[in-house]
């Protein structure tokens, strides 16, 4: 095993959940001989390296990382965000740590096909208020910086392209379906079943329309939108959970057009293994172009509004009181 890993996302690949599962399993991570690393994490991810990376705290954080990797020789080291998947981040990661460590570094990446990441990552900043457009705004917006050979490259040329680990979330190549247990066999960690895994409340999605009314909530009140979310979760509202709802199925196929070359790029230098990166076989043949039908967008706006405002009187009841 590597003297560390890095686990660096990305984004909407179920890192949230990944790190969850690190806090809470410290007993299962001795067992297999790791341990997650303190310096530089906040309550559950490391994502203080990237947020201090333009201040005199950043060569404090990596050298209390390195010296915690290099005072138990006899671990395995863990660090887990998904800030860290940027350009910049690399070559950072790679300058301050000593050469002997970087070699024996492993670098783990999930990787999302890009319709379905900005769909996700739409739905993630509009909820809370974040981002106001369109999801068509939002792809004009990000979609450079979703050729993943980039990121994974400056990566390859600090840490070496054989300790690079790329995986496309996938469901059908995860260990069980459960990018959980996939992860943890990728960190040596066999001793997990899924009676282990933490309740993933952060991975279920959430409707078009129920993400952009909690975006005009969150810039128009003080209502807290997590605990508002964990309240239509947990009332399993109807309507309120649908994915592919974000772009038209024609939308999505000229999406991931985009990537063809870069992701064949991808697979040929770090997954020769796989016949495709990622599954496109929704994308074939004659698509529709329309979207969600006008009719059925007025129901969903309608089953919307109930779930929201039924989690509302639920959770801020003065909110709802007269004053």
């Amino acid at each position: 095993m590597p003297k560390l890993i890095m686990h660096i996302g990305s984004q909407k690949t179920g890192s949230t959940s990944i790190q969850t599962f690190l806090t809470q399993q410290p007993d299962k991570m001795a067992e297999a001989g790791l341990s997650y690393v303190k310096a530089g994490r906040g309550p559950a991810a490391h994502n203080k390296l990237a947020f201090k990376r333009d201040t005199e705290q950043f060569p404090v954080l990596m050298k209390r990382l390195v010296a915690e990797v290099e005072g138990a020789p006899d671990k395995t080291h863990v660090i887990s965000a998904e800030m860290l998947f940027t350009t910049r981040m690399a070559r950072s990661m790679a300058a301050f740590l000593p050469d002997d460590l970087r070699a024996e570094t492993r670098i783990i990446a999930y990787i999302r096909r890009q319709d379905k990441f900005l769909e996700a990552m739409y739905k993630q900043v509009v909820k809370t208020g974040r981002f106001k457009g369109s999801p068509q705004d939002y792809a004009k917006k990000r979609e450079a910086a979703l050729m993943y050979s980039k990121i994974l490259g400056t990566y390859a040329d600090g840490f070496g392209t054989e300790n690079m680990v790329v995986l496309p979330y996938e469901r059908p190549l995860f260990r069980e379906g459960d990018v959980i247990l996939d992860v943890a066999g990728h960190l040596g960690m066999t001793n997990v079943t899924r009676d282990d895994l933490p309740e993933k409340f952060s991975n279920i999605t959430l409707s078009r329309e129920v993400s952009e009314l909690l975006g005009l909530i969150s810039n128009k009140t003080d209502i807290n939108i997590a605990e508002l979310i964990r309240v239509i979760i947990r009332n399993n509202a109807e309507g309120a959970f649908y994915s592919g709802d974000s772009f038209s199925p024609l939308e999505r196929r000229e999406i991931a057009d985009k990537y063809i070359e870069d992701n064949e790029f991808v697979r040929a230098t770090y997954r020769p293994d796989l016949e495709n990166l990622f599954d496109l076989s929704d994308l074939q043949g004659d698509l529709d172009d329309a979207g969600v039908p006008a009719a059925e967008q007025v129901i969903r706006q309608r089953q919307a509004q109930i779930a929201v405002f039924e989690a509302i009187g639920q959770s801020h009841t003065s909110v709802c009181e007269p004053g």
